[in-house]
């Protein structure tokens, strides 16, 4: 009989703890989304055109789309990331990759980068066959690399599952806090992730604009210059020269 009330003492301690620790939980996640709401509200040098915040508040991820411009928010640091910085973004479950997407770059003859699996939002290992599947996760984030030496990545975690546990290190997705964190998280991180492979698309078409009009203009002068010689205006060693300016 003893034994019996010690375990229902125990369950109502932990039933108790588990509403204390709930009510906590929420007026903490209320403080967060209201500094975080608030600092990047009075920002002269920032205007979020749109914003996504994380599933307890724990981080606001916003895209200045006027000044070319993405932040990364929590209550302890904020970072502030210019488009043409952006090298590439990267989406993990645990530590496998759904999707990624990064300027493109030649390594000996061929080309790396660019998207996988058809972009971000789509699936390497098959998110949207395996969605229901039951699995554990411990983690879900999106990690940008940035060019900056001295802090070349910026990761901004979606969903850890000690977060929303007593420090299990992972969840199965179709439990309670799978659905209340992990889910949820999961559609967070893609949307950032959709987000920057859209920024690094426009960086990239910028990027080859500019050097089509460079290259069209340089056409342009050589032409001119060739013009001028055809004509004895310049002799060919002053066109000689002039093509080296302009090629150099």
């Amino acid at each position: 009989q003893n034994m019996e009330v010690v375990i229902i003492l125990l369950i109502v301690g932990a039933i108790v703890w588990g509403i204390i620790s709930a009510i906590n939980d929420s007026e903490k996640q209320k403080e967060n989304k209201a500094y975080l709401e608030t600092e990047i509200d009075k920002m002269s040098y920032f205007t979020a055109s749109q914003k996504i915040m994380g599933v307890k508040s724990e981080f606001l991820f916003a895209i200045d789309n006027n000044r070319k411009k993405i932040i990364h928010m929590t209550p302890k640091k904020k970072r502030i990331i210019s488009y043409e910085d952006i090298m590439s973004v990267e989406l993990l479950e645990d530590n496998t990759t759904i999707a990624s997407r990064s300027l493109g770059r030649t390594v000996g003859g061929a080309v790396v980068g660019g998207v996988l699996a058809g972009g971000a939002g789509s699936v390497v290992g098959g998110l949207s066959g395996n969605q229901t599947m039951k699995k554990k996760v411990s983690f879900v984030k999106v990690k940008i690399t940035v060019r900056d030496i001295n802090q070349p990545t910026e990761e901004i975690v979606c969903f850890n599952a000690r977060d929303v546990t007593m420090g299990e290190d992972s969840i199965k997705s179709d439990s309670m806090n799978g659905n209340l964190y992990y889910k949820p998280g999961l559609e967070k991180a893609s949307k950032i992730t959709d987000m920057v492979r859209i920024i690094i698309d426009e960086v990239e078409r910028n990027t080859t604009t500019n050097n089509n009009s460079l290259q069209s203009s340089i056409a342009d002068e050589l032409s001119k210059l060739a013009d001028l010689k055809a004509k004895g205006i310049l002799t060919e060693e002053e066109f000689a020269a002039q093509k080296t300016k302009l090629l150099g």
